[in-house]
């Protein structure tokens, strides 16, 4: 019969573990001399303000019904755009109701596949929009970075909590898998670090596939 501990320490597992699939703002950094960062969590309220997500709320009802106008208006002319250049599109969620921050994720992802078909050059150290799957013991992402496994990485994350906040962890490239396109499709497995760090990014994950099951629902007929 488990034990009171067992059962806990399954529970934990269960959670570190859980994964999910979101398009979230995120940067890849090579480690060079063998130190890893210090696992930390950076309000984006504290980042610094060039930094996407400096300054973003996280409920629509405090944003100027105009501006969200505006967001979604740009969103369906980058949306003309991909259909103009026949671009792939990545898994973009269905919400009927987007957050800000949802929104200004999409429009930047979009403006970033645009940047990458007409070849213009950007900071290599610039935060990229995409799709991950997240989980508080790992992350799988694209990476322009040219990435071996066995490397060392800082990795910056930012989630879209009621506080949105940069999660920064240190890890090591698990696996890395050339992309026809160019980039790799990296797995990377954070190191260890501290409990308050794994319990944001399982919390995270959690609400996300909620949010995610009540879109579905939703949209069924």
């Amino acid at each position: 019969m488990p034990t009171d501990s067992s059962t806990n320490s399954n529970d934990e597992n269960r959670r570190e573990n859980f994964r999910i699939d979101d398009l979230l703002a995120t940067s890849v950094h090579k480690i060079e001399n063998g130190v890893l960062p210090v696992g930390r969590i950076i309000p984006v309220a504290l980042s610094e303000s060039g930094r996407l997500g400096g300054g973003l709320k996280s409920h629509p009802s405090e944003i100027d019904p105009s501006f969200a106008l505006m967001l979604l208006e740009a969103n369906a002319k980058l949306d003309l755009l991909f259909d103009f250049y026949k671009l792939p599109r990545y898994n973009e969620e269905k919400d009927l109701k987007p957050s800000m921050t949802q929104l200004l994720l999409q429009i930047n992802t979009k403006l970033d596949s645009l940047l990458d078909f007409h070849l213009i050059a950007r900071q290599q150290d610039a935060t990229r929009v995409g799709e991950v799957s997240l989980s508080a013991s790992g992350i799988k992402l694209t990476s322009h970075e040219p990435l071996l496994a066995g490397d060392l990485v800082e990795v910056h994350i930012l989630l879209s909590m009621d506080q949105p906040c940069w999660v920064v962890v240190g890890g090591s490239v698990a696996r890395a898998t050339p992309l026809p396109e160019g980039g790799n499709q990296v797995a990377i497995q954070f190191a260890a670090t501290s409990p308050v760090i794994q319990d944001t990014i399982a919390t995270y994950a959690l609400r996300k596939q909620k949010e995610q099951l009540m879109s579905q629902r939703w949209l069924e007929p």
